[in-house]
């Protein structure tokens, strides 16, 4: 087998990181993978905006025997979305064939370089909470087994699917629900398989999702909602200009939807190759009434 050189890697460098990079983002994201998505690898530009179709309502109609059925033309909506998110996470690496032959280097610069363009993604969709108007729980508390009975109802008087529902929680108040006391014998007993794996139960309806980027202002801001409440639209950036000296590759992973672009080129200053990889996306509320706000 031929060696590896520079020049016969570097043609295929950027579809290895990319993908690479694909499954830690998939890895680090919580939000991002359970809101619903618009992908698309075509290149799009900064600033451009996304008008997404929905359906409007649908009715059931009696069929009458002999006859046709009732054909619906129901309202439509349109959501905007503007890809105004354009992050990066860029490095360099002396030696790439070397990086190459050793996957466990490349994996450590990739997941490095990743981890803040994810956790970005996540802050991005939680700080939509100030657009949902429905609210539950009392700020500067615990959460506790009440309030999610009380979200719940409050989802179900809104008609919000049963099937997915999410909390996105704070490390606080998963804490605060495994110390309920409402709540002490469900962990113990029914669920006590879930606590040694480290997973928290669905509670209440909830699947809940712990994280350290729920928001905070004053109080916290925990965030109940079914998928259509919130989307999340990635699109793919312009390949390297023919010429430029740099080779480019555009990554959309089937399984969640993200889009992300990789970036080589040789860097003089730097006498080594410079990667970059960097993500286009666009964040917006879709339905008002498939989110609460829970505060503690």
């Amino acid at each position: 087998m031929a060696d590896i050189t520079r020049s016969t890697a570097a043609p295929f460098i950027p579809t290895i990181i990319a993908n690479s990079a694909l499954e830690v983002l998939r890895a680090y994201i919580v939000l991002a993978q359970v809101v619903t998505k618009d992908s698309d690898i075509a290149p799009f530009s900064v600033g451009d905006t996304l008008n997404i179709p929905f359906p409007g309502t649908f009715v059931a109609n009696d069929k009458v025997a002999n006859a046709s059925v009732t054909l619906q033309v129901p309202t439509g909506t349109t959501t905007s979305v503007v890809l105004n998110k354009h992050k990066e996470a860029s490095f360099i690496l002396e030696d790439v064939a070397a990086a190459l032959g050793n996957q466990n280097l490349l994996q450590r610069y990739t997941t490095a370089a990743v981890i803040p363009i994810a956790e970005q993604i996540e802050t991005d969709i939680a700080s939509l909470y100030p657009s949902f108007t429905n609210t539950t729980g009392v700020g500067g508390t615990n959460l506790n087994y009440a309030t999610l009975v009380a979200t719940r109802k409050l989802m179900n008087d809104n008609k919000v699917s049963k099937l997915n529902r999410y909390l996105f929680i704070s490390d606080k108040d998963e804490a605060a629900l495994l110390s309920d006391t409402t709540l002490v014998p469900y962990f113990q007993y029914g669920n006590a398989n879930s606590l040694v794996d480290g997973n928290l139960p669905s509670i209440a309806g909830f699947k809940l999702l712990p994280s350290q980027l729920v928001q905070f202002n004053v109080n916290t801001k925990n965030l109940a909602f079914d998928p259509g409440a919130i989307i999340l639209a990635m699109r793919g950036l312009p390949p390297a200009p023919t010429g430029s000296g740099a080779n480019s590759s555009v990554v959309t992973d089937p399984v969640s939807g993200l889009t992300i672009r990789c970036t080589i080129a040789y860097n003089a200053g730097l006498l080594g190759t410079q990667v970059t990889l960097d993500v286009l996306y666009g964040v917006a509320k879709l339905r008002n009434e498939k989110a609460v706000v829970v505060l503690s």
